[in-house]
């Protein structure tokens, strides 16, 4: 009984991080087999805690996050949020995230994605981003102040292999400073063939989210790089 409670909460914690996951990605991510967990999904959805979103993914509802008090954001504001991601989807033909920290995890606020028959497939992508090697972790990451990325450092430790074998405070203030100044993350991924920029987005109550897209290398010769970039 205990273990199934533990199980429960290990899903429900990656929808509340992740927005929309595939079956294939919690199972992945919580080392369940899959028989075992759509018996739990199948539950959940009974009980109205989640349903199954328009791609057939799987989300938290209303009812549930009701249950965890007032939004992080409000309606209107997650609103407004889809709108800017959606037409960057759009304006690029690509998929868009726009993300944030929360306990020191990259939470997924909104994503969007672009149409057509060749597409990165986002809710994969997006599903338990790492917070050092991804290029929406490493802005959030290197905009926080440097008391609050020691702090970091001592709670989750330091990337070491995710990002640029950096082991200590000064090697990681000098990544971050170079993000800072050029104000863009940029990762390439040979292996699923992709591409990802990140941008900071400016909160008027100081907070920074990440702004993302993905794309395939395929689809960003240098002239796109640049474009982007830019």
């Amino acid at each position: 009984m205990i273990q199934v409670i533990g199980r429960v909460f290990a899903i429900l914690e990656e929808l509340s991080l992740d927005g929309e996951v595939s079956l294939e990605s919690l199972a992945r991510i919580t080392g369940l087999n899959k028989g075992t967990l759509c018996n739990i999904l199948r539950t959940l959805i009974e009980l109205g805690y989640i349903r199954r979103s328009r791609s057939s993914h799987y989300e938290l509802t209303e009812r549930f996050r009701g249950l965890c008090g007032p939004e992080s954001h409000p309606a209107a504001e997650l609103e407004s949020f889809r709108r800017e991601v959606h037409a960057l989807a759009e304006a690029t033909g690509e998929s868009g995230v726009l993300t944030e920290l929360r306990a020191d995890r990259v939470a997924v606020v909104v994503q969007s994605q672009h149409q057509r028959t060749l597409m990165v497939n986002a809710v994969e992508i997006y599903a338990a981003l790492s917070l050092y090697h991804s290029v929406s972790g490493r802005i959030l990451v290197s905009y926080l102040s440097a008391e609050q990325r020691a702090d970091l450092c001592g709670r989750i430790g330091f990337p070491g292999a995710q990002w640029d074998s950096i082991d200590s405070l000064p090697q990681l203030e000098n990544a971050g400073r170079k993000i800072r100044q050029s104000a863009i993350s940029v990762m390439e991924n040979p292996e699923q063939e992709i591409i990802a920029f990140a941008v900071p987005v400016f909160r008027p109550e100081g907070k920074i989210m990440a702004l993302g897209l993905t794309m395939p290398l395929m689809r960003c010769p240098q002239t796109v790089r640049e474009k982007i970039i830019a």
